[in-house]
C-alpha cells in the first residue's frame, strides 16, 4: 500500500470506531470492545454490518501495530528489520574492475597503512578485484577470492551498490602489507566518506571463498 493510500486508510479506520487520530492504544482497543459488545450481531438481531466494518478497522489498526501499549497514532511507523544480501558481481563488472589495475594506473589513498596478513607466502598478485559484495543496510563488505601479497596491493572496489551512484563506478585504493595471506581491512573514515559516499562502513576480506558469503548472509 502507497503511504498516501495507508494514511488515508488509517484515517477511515479511526472514523470507524468513533476516534480522532491521535487516539492511542488503549482507545483504540477501548472502542473495539465497545462496539463488538454492543453491536454484535446476536444483539442487534443479526445485522452484522456495524460489526464488520469495526472490526476490518481494528485488525487494520492492529497490522500497523498501533494497538500495541504505549503506542500513539502519531509514533513512528517501525522500520523494517534489515536483512544481509550478497550480491554476486556479473563478468562484465569484474573485467572492468581488471582493466582498471594497469600499471599506469596509480592511487595512493591507503598507502601509509599497514596491514598484518596471516602468513609470509609472496607468490601472490598484488591487484586484486572482489567477486561480490556483501550489504547490511549501509555497511558494505568487498569479498575478494585472492590474498595479500606483501608490500604494496591494489585493489578495484566497484560503488554501484550505493544509492549515492546512478552510474557504475570503480574506486582503486593501494594499501601496504607487513604479510601475506587472509584478512579484512576496513576503510578509514576519511577515504570512505570522500571515495564511498552514503556508506557507513566499508571493509574488505581477503581469501573470501563461498562459504564465508553463506556465514554472512546466514548472520543476518
Amino acid at each position: 500500500m502507497e503511504p498516501v493510500s495507508k494514511v488515508k486508510a488509517r484515517a477511515e479506520a479511526f472514523q470507524v470506531l468513533g476516534l480522532p487520530t491521535h487516539a492511542n492504544a488503549n482507545d483504540i482497543r477501548d472502542a473495539w470492545r465497545n462496539i463488538a459488545f454492543h453491536d454484535h450481531p446476536d444483539h442487534t438481531d443479526g445485522d452484522h454490518s456495524v460489526f464488520s466494518k469495526a472490526k476490518s478497522a481494528y485488525d487494520f489498526l492492529r497490522s500497523e501495530g498501533l494497538t500495541r501499549k504505549g503506542v500513539t497514532s502519531s509514533s513512528t511507523p517501525r522500520r523494517p528489520r534489515l536483512k544481509k544480501r550478497v550480491i554476486e558481481l556479473d563478468a562484465d563488472e569484474i573485467k572492468a574492475c581488471r582493466e582498471l589495475l594497469n600499471p599506469e594506473y596509480v592511487l595512493s589513498d591507503m598507502s601509509a597503512i599497514d596491514y598484518a596478513a596471516t602468513s609470509d607466502d609472496q607468490d601472490q598478485s598484488s591487484d586484486h578485484v572482489p567477486d561480490a559484495i556483501g550489504c547490511f543496510g549501509r555497511d558494505l563488505t568487498y569479498f575478494v577470492a585472492s590474498s595479500v601479497c606483501k608490500g604494496e596491493n591494489r585493489v578495484a572496489l566497484p560503488t554501484s551498490v550505493l544509492a549515492s551512484c546512478r552510474k557504475t563506478e570503480t574506486e582503486i585504493l593501494t594499501f601496504k602489507s607487513k604479510g601475506a595471506g587472509s584478512g579484512e581491512i576496513v576503510i578509514p573514515d576519511p577515504i570512505r566518506e570522500r571515495k564511498f559516499p552514503g556508506a557507513r562502513s566499508v571493509r574488505i576480506r581477503f581469501e573470501a571463498d563461498q562459504q564465508m558469503r553463506d556465514l554472512f548472509e546466514l548472520a543476518g
